[in-house]
């Protein structure tokens, strides 16, 4: 910490106290009060105030305050309030609560030109990491700065910090040397990225010794440094060792939040979500650190905390629970920041189309949907797939395989398996735009369509809740309903195709109507005379969806990593009636099929899934197995997946005859 007091001048004497986060973070109390009292009067203190609060925000509510100091001390010459007000309109931390990247390009331009040093910094930053709207040029910034640093040897320490971030991934002999002589220059912010540098090198013994150094000298960020280490390494530590080391993970963890490291936040809540590291599992706890790290304006914090609430949200306090609305804001406050993890973008996607987050529509349609299609890129040999999806009255979906030729649709032959008497077709509903829009169809000259029974009404055939939702005209839509593309220009029919883009489709349905959709189950698929296999089951979870985005992180951000991704291989298991709870136990029906062989006998002739189910007293123990492997039931027969994809039981859980008796 800065301990001392400095004078308040309009030299660079003064700015280069708030050059970086850590410096400006690291303000002595003292320092702070001066800057406040001073900042009614002089731009240059109310610059410093407002670039401490906002990144800092004390009391969780000093964000648009530090807005209107830097606005004042910007528009009276100090371009440094510019820069720093710029990186709060591109993540949307201001009055008006949008993200203005073109605002953020054009302030952070002139400040630039203007002379800001802090300016130059975060350009060369973002040039690194590819943040704030900058393709990634890590190149171009290690040029940058050599040829700054040759011309001017003694200038900020911090600057061959950066040069060593420019420099880790193409030339890591120079990167050591840079991160060494910012050391050596009086800079502990190094000490930090030197020993991430040493862990990304694989030499833990020399990474821990170089972070235990910085500790001792007060770099705030070493103290949390072991906190990222692997749990399987921690696990292979005696009891007494864990024990130690928990305490020490512990005390860092809380001393780097105390001074509002925002990352510190992150991996206390992490820890505490997934029971690592010597923590309990303690989903209450774990949004506390979390709450916190939002406030300091930390991405991750965002996203973990949207995700445990959204998640497990029915076994929180009423203090800790939020509502869907918070949840997909929450979602959409991570994306400005940065986050572009699948969950994050799903989220806002589905609160756009839902309407949850209508004030941000334009937003969401200009910067994060082309996010989110982005974030699930579909493999060249999935794009060949063509369907419509056909959903039922009961409630179910089928994603039916059909062959796109020269013509229309063949809708005689959709008439036929839908036992319809002909179509009309819905062109246009709000819910039927927004998926339009969230999918990019309209790039194409296309929209989603509905195809609905001509004599529904007249022959009396059962409510389709989900059609009827989405016609949304007061109306409702009976018999079983189907989603099409219509072109803009010659309103022909047509399937939607990629697998990947199907599997999307799905989803924003689903959400736009409440997750009524479901899978079918055997008997169902049977009835409307589909086999059971392929079908739903190949647009319901396309293996693509395994692959991770390549995120770049922050060299400060070495996190622990909470994978909400689906690493197991779906298994299908084969068990006798008399072994079935063992072999519940011994699966997870979130991916696995359980097959339970039944002897021959009259005593389990005629019996559906669902009653062999309830007669067999597995059901607890089935719902037992979701919990505990991240789903949760949403109604008797149905339950979602980690990735809150929704799923009948009785299509996991299958019954056959064997001649044993």
């Amino acid at each position: 910490m800065q301990n001392h007091i400095f004078d308040i001048t309009n030299t660079r004497d003064f700015l280069q106290h708030f050059l970086t986060n850590w410096r400006t973070k690291s303000i002595s109390p003292e320092m702070v009060e001066k800057l406040k009292e001073n900042s009614k009067s002089d731009p240059y203190a109310a610059y410093g105030y407002g670039r401490w609060l906002s990144l800092v925000n004390p009391d969780g509510k000093s964000i648009r305050k530090a807005e209107l100091l830097l606005t004042w001390a910007g528009s009276n010459g100090v371009q440094d309030a510019n820069a720093a007000l710029a990186r709060m309109y591109y993540e949307g931390r201001i009055e008006a609560d949008e993200a203005m990247p073109q605002m953020h390009a054009f302030m952070l331009d002139s400040a630039y030109k203007l002379g800001s040093e802090l300016a130059q910094y975060q350009t060369l930053e973002n040039l690194i990491y590819g943040e704030y709207g900058v393709r990634k040029d890590p190149a171009l910034a290690a040029d940058i700065l050599r040829k700054h640093l040759e011309k001017n040897p003694e200038s900020d320490p911090i600057y061959y910090d950066l040069l060593g971030r420019a420099l880790e991934s193409s030339d890591t002999e120079s990167a050591e040397k840079a991160y060494i002589s910012s050391l050596e220059r009086g800079n502990t912010e190094s000490y930090f990225s030197l020993a991430n540098f040493y862990r990304t090198q694989r030499e833990e013994s020399r990474a821990c010794a170089i972070a235990e150094e910085g500790a001792r000298l007060g770099a705030v960020n070493c103290r949390r440094f072991k906190a990222a280490m692997e749990c399987d390494d921690f696990l292979a530590l005696s009891p007494e060792e864990r024990t130690i080391l928990h305490q020490e993970i512990d005390e860092g963890l809380d001393y780097a939040i105390a001074r509002h490291d925002g990352f510190a936040c992150y991996l206390k809540g992490a820890l505490l979500f997934l029971g690592h590291l010597g923590y309990s599992e303690n989903h209450e706890e774990a949004l506390r650190p979390l709450s916190r790290g939002c406030e300091l304006g930390k991405a991750n914090c965002f996203w973990l905390k949207a995700y445990i609430q959204h998640i497990h949200g029915d076994n929180l306090s009423d203090e800790m629970k939020s509502s869907a609305q918070d949840i997909a804001r929450a979602c959409l406050q991570a994306a400005r920041l940065g986050d572009r993890e699948g969950f994050t973008l799903e989220q806002v996607a589905r609160g756009y189309v839902t309407g949850l987050l209508s004030k941000y529509e334009k937003e969401i349609e200009r910067l994060w949907l082309k996010e989110y299609l982005a974030a699930n890129p579909e493999e060249d040999d999935t794009k060949d797939c063509a369907a419509v999806t056909l959903v039922y009255p009961q409630g179910f979906y089928y994603a039916m395989d059909v062959e796109e030729g020269e013509d229309d649709l063949d809708l005689e032959a959709l008439s036929s398996r839908t036992e319809a008497r002909g179509y009309d077709v819905v062109h246009y509903s709000p819910i039927l735009n927004r998926i339009t829009k969230t999918l990019a169809l309209d790039k194409e000259s296309c929209h989603l369509a509905m195809l609905v029974d001509k004599d529904g009404l007249m022959r009396d055939l059962p409510d389709n809740m989900v059609g009827t939702l989405v016609y949304g005209q007061g109306q409702e839509i009976r018999g079983t309903v189907v989603f099409v593309l219509e072109d803009d220009n010659t309103y022909r029919l047509m399937p939607m195709k990629g697998l990947q883009r199907i599997y999307m489709f799905l989803q924003m349905l689903g959400a736009a109507t409440g997750d009524l959709m479901r899978q079918p189950s055997s008997e169902e698929l049977e009835a409307i005379g589909m086999e059971d296999s392929g079908g739903f089951e190949e647009y319901d979870d396309p293996d693509i969806l395994d692959d991770e985005s390549g995120q770049e992180q922050e060299i400060e951000e070495d996190m622990v990593a909470v994978d909400t991704s689906r690493e197991e291989e779906p298994r299908e298991l084969v068990v006798p009636v008399a072994e079935v709870k063992e072999g519940i136990n011994n699966c997870n029906l979130c991916i696995d099929t359980l097959i339970v062989t039944l002897p021959d006998s009259r005593e389990f002739w005629f019996e559906s899934t669902d009653d062999l189910i309830l007669e067999l007293g597995i059901k607890s123990t089935i719902e037992k197995n979701i919990t505990r492997h991240g789903g949760y039931m949403i109604d008797e027969w149905q339950y979602v997946d980690t990735r809150q994809i929704p799923i009948d039981i009785r299509s996991h859980i299958h019954f056959k005859f064997t001649d044993e008796q």
